[in-house]
Parts: C-alpha cells; structure tokens; sequence
C-alpha cells in the first residue's frame, strides 16, 4: 500500500478479527469480515456504474449498518462520499446539496428516493434522473404503487448483499493519503451550504490521535450518536473501526428519549460517548440514573457547544466511573484542542476551558492586532497542521478567505486556517473560549449562519423585513430569536412562520422566540440595533 488510507483501518481490522462484531443495530450484528464484503460490493457497483478516483457520491441513507458500508464503499472506489442529512433537514435543503456539489452518483434506499423526487420541483427531479443512482434496499419492494412513483425513471441500480464480487481495481490510479475522503455541508451565510473538503490525512491526523490519547481497546463498545453528516461521527465511526472494536448504532427515537438513551447505554454497556452537551443536559434533567451509575461507561466526550460547569459536575456525581473530556474544533478542523476534565478544576466556578492543542495540531491565539496571544489577552483561535481541511468544495474565494498569512518569525509556517472564535489564554497555558467573532452560533453541536434563516425569512410572503439574532436561555444554550415587519398583521401567527421556515431549513435552524414589530430600534447610524433586539428577547423570557 502506498499510503494509508481511511478504507485500510477497516481492512486491518476485517483480517485481524473477521467474526468480531463491528456493528449493531436493532437486534442484528455485522461482522468485520461482513463490513468489508459488504463495502466492496457496493465499490464494485459504483465503478461498474463509470465511478472513476478521485470523484464523488452523495449518501442518503438514515443512520444504519448499510450507511456505514456505503462510506466504506465509496472510499474503496477511491472516491469522496457526501453523507446527507435524512433526520434533520428538509428534502430542499438535501437537493440544493446534490446540485451545487455536482456530483453524478447518489446511493440511497427507494423509499429516500421517492421522497426526494416527490418534494422537489420538476427541474430538481430532472437533475436526479441524470444521476447514477445506487439503491441499498435489502429486499426490492416491487408493488403497483411503487412503479408509479418516478423511482422507475432514474438510472437506478440494485445493489443486494450477496451478490458476488468482482476486481475491478485493476489499472484504476491508486488514491494517496492527500485525496479527499469525504464533504461535509454546513450552514453558509449565503444561504447556500458550504462543503468542507477533508482528506485522508486530515481525518487520519484525528483518528490516530484518538487512538493514542483515549487508548481505546477492540472489547470496548462505542454509541454512534451523531448523524453521520456531522464531524463528530468521524470519531464514532472510523475509531472504533481502527481498534476492531463495536459500534452500536443508536437511533434517533433514542437520542431524543432520556430514559431511553440512559437504557441503551446500560443495556448495550457502552464504554465511549461522544455527544454535544445539551444530550446530556436533557438526560440529566428527566432521566433517572441507575444506582452506582453506570460502570460500563469509560470516558465522556463533549464538543459542539459550551459546557457548563454545572451539568459536568452534576455528571461527575451520577456517573462516577467514567472520564471526561472537553473538546472543541469546527468542521473545517474536526478536533484540535481537548481538556481532560476534573472536579477539583470545575469546582472553581469558571468557564470549562477548552485545553491544549491535539497531536500534530498547531493551535495559537491572534490577538486584534496581530500579535500572538499572552496569558489573559483575548483573540481570535487560529489552527495550522494536517487536521485542517483542504478547502471549501468549489469554492476557492472562500477558501483564500478563510486563511491568514503570518509572519515568517513565527515560526509557524506560511497561513493558518482562522476558526471566527474568540478565546484566552488562563495562567496554565489552556486556552478559553469567549464566543463567535460572527454571526455564527452552535445548536445541538449544528452549526447555525444566522443569515442564512434571514435570508429564508425574507422568501417568505408574509414577511417585509427580518433580523435574526441569538441570546443565552437560563442554562446558556443559544436561542434563535426571530424579529419581524410582516405583510398582514391580522393573518400572521408565529406557528405559521415556524412551519414554513421548517420545510426549507433543519428543525435546530427554526426560530425558537418570534417577535412582530412595526419598526426595529435603530443606531445613531440609523442601522438595525441588534444588541437592543436582544434585550428586548432577553426581557420576554
């Protein structure tokens, strides 16, 4: 092998311990030697479709095993794959993906299929009939309905498990270590999702990492809580498969449901979990915790928003066997810093630092005017070394924008990628976040432009004018406050703007608190007063 590759963890792994459980899912196990098989059927299908190295396939499958393999497969192709969100976005938002990455192949199941074909409009379906289309189904479902759906009109090909498998790898051009693995879309302040390039060597400078610090074992249990087009499934996915160990695949009905969760995690004796803290928060608020905790439980990871100190030391106390673990980083960086977390450090009543730079991570502090942060000066975090993407997708203004030169003094190379965040530096050298530079915030671990929901509000019939700001609730989890001139007061309700915003934006994107106004509170610039809208939120709570 010329360069290791994501695809190699699993092929270690399928040699290794071939009958090991990699993944469970509703009461059904696949195997490591099944995961691979499995994996180059579906490699086998794209290339028999014209799939060639270095080109792209979109995913559109819920959270399940035939997910995992389609990954695996798409890397096997030697091609990048773009997971799709099935859970929280609207089919719009899932084909305005499809178009602007420009990609030929999608991989999903028929039911996924008539969906999108049903909810976009006739030039969206005209695009998805031009696509290679893979569907995983386990069994074709081939009523009298299901040949009236459209599905039948696409370039569709039935992938079925058992089908035999075929070398087609030979003469193709081998992948290398800087080809990219996968695209993940995030909120864009245009209102056009942006696509995060990330390479082999990016996602493998993240997993090996992990491997090293958390030192985790082929008999340990991991929960796959993310969906899988966020960054923090690349842990739940790709570290237990580099270890041989399981992964156990929770779904969104449990996600959602404390007491659920909590049994799951139980039942499955999970070790590793690896979630936004508002998971938690919600389970420590209307779940009941076993006696003596739950000793399964190794180590507690959590990333995506600010923890607060309070629920990690309420944690400390229901779950006294485990680790835990701040981590933070953006899509673009996956993690770059992490802070083991102890009592006798949050006792202290500050903010829950976000640590130390990760392995072959460089991470620095850049204060206002351009110096390298001190102890106790404010500035914006800055990321260099092999963890951070490549690029935006089609993109390369946005790219070059989101890069700054530094000096050669430094010593820290030529650019740094610049993250938006603000942070300190404390007397021990870790680094505390402050908050976003932007208009950017996170929900549930989901990055949020809050352009991107003016935008969408300014589509709408019913509304003249709108600005969208965010404020901390009780617990300091952000709020999407949504302040409005409508068309006609007697007609509009906050329910109706809600659903309508709903069917083209992810629900953790609606906004949580609607005002109607007649005229938004101005500056001496005679510009919008956002930071008066706030309080004006703030009061109404």
């Amino acid at each position: 092998m010329s360069d290791y590759l994501l695809q190699h963890y699993l092929i270690r792994s399928a040699e290794r311990c071939p009958e090991r459980t990699a993944l469970y899912h509703e009461g059904r196990e696949l195997t490591y030697g099944g995961l691979y098989r499995r994996s180059l059927q579906i490699s086998d299908a794209l290339i028999s479709a014209g799939m060639l190295p270095g080109e792209t396939a979109a995913i559109c499958l819920d959270k399940s095993p035939q997910a995992i393999c389609a990954m695996f497969g798409v890397l096997f192709a030697a091609g990048a794959y773009i997971p799709l969100d099935t859970t929280y976005s609207p089919v719009q938002r899932m084909l305005t993906i499809l178009e602007s990455s420009g990609t030929q192949y999608l991989i999903t199941e028929r039911r996924n299929l008539k969906k999108l074909l049903k909810e976009g409009d006739s030039g969206q379906a005209e695009h998805l009939r031009s696509l290679h289309v893979l569907l995983l189904d386990e069994k074709e479902a081939e009523s009298e309905d299901d040949n009236e759906d459209g599905a039948d009109d696409c370039k569709a090909v039935h992938v079925k498990t058992g089908q035999p498998l075929r070398d087609l790898q030979s003469g193709r051009r081998l992948p290398i270590s800087e080809d990219l693995a996968y695209i993940l879309y995030t909120s864009g302040s245009t209102g056009v999702p942006k696509g995060v390039m990330i390479t082999h060597l990016n996602a493998r400078t993240f997993i090996d990492w992990c491997c090293s610090y958390f030192k985790p074992e082929e008999q340990d249990r991991f929960s796959a809580v993310a969906p899988f087009h966020f960054d923090l499934a690349v842990f739940d996915i790709f570290v237990p498969v580099a270890v041989g160990a399981t992964l156990i695949l929770l779904g969104t009905e449990v996600i959602q449901h404390p007491a659920r969760f909590l049994a799951a995690v139980r039942q499955e004796r999970i070790n590793w979990i690896y979630t936004v803290p508002s998971l938690w928060n919600a389970v420590v608020k209307y779940a009941r915790f076993p006696e003596g905790g739950l000793p399964s439980l190794r180590g507690v990871l959590f990333a995506g928003e600010v923890l607060q100190p309070k629920l990690l030391l309420r944690m400390m106390e229901l779950l006294p066997h485990a680790d835990f673990y701040n981590l933070y980083g953006l899509i673009e960086t996956n993690v770059c810093t992490c802070y083991p977390l102890t009592a006798q450090q949050i006792i202290r009543d500050t903010p829950v630092p976000i640590g130390y730079p990760c392995g072959n991570t460089g991470v620095v502090v850049i204060t206002a005017d351009g110096r390298l942060a001190v102890s106790g000066e404010e500035g914006e975090i800055c990321v260099r070394g092999s963890i951070v993407m490549k690029g935006y997708y089609r993109n390369p203004q946005l790219t070059e924008q989101s890069f700054r030169r530094v000096p050669p003094e430094w010593g820290l190379g030529d650019r740094l990628y610049c993250t938006g965040d603000m942070a300190t530096v404390d007397e021990d050298g870790a680094m505390v976040l402050i908050g976003r530079r932007d208009a950017m915030i996170k929900r549930s671990g989901f990055r949020v432009e809050l352009p991107e929901i003016e935008r969408v509000l300014h589509e709408l019939e019913m509304i003249l004018h709108a600005i969208v700001v965010d404020i901390p609730d009780s617990e300091g989890y952000p709020l999407i406050c949504a302040a409005v001139i409508v068309q006609d007061a007697g007609s509009f309700t906050v329910l109706g703007l809600k659903q309508a915003v709903g069917k083209r934006l992810p629900g953790y994107m609606v906004p949580d608190l609607v005002h109607v106004y007649d005229r938004f509170p101005a500056g001496s610039s005679g510009k919008v007063d956002r930071q008066q809208l706030k309080l004006e939120f703030s009061r109404r709570l």
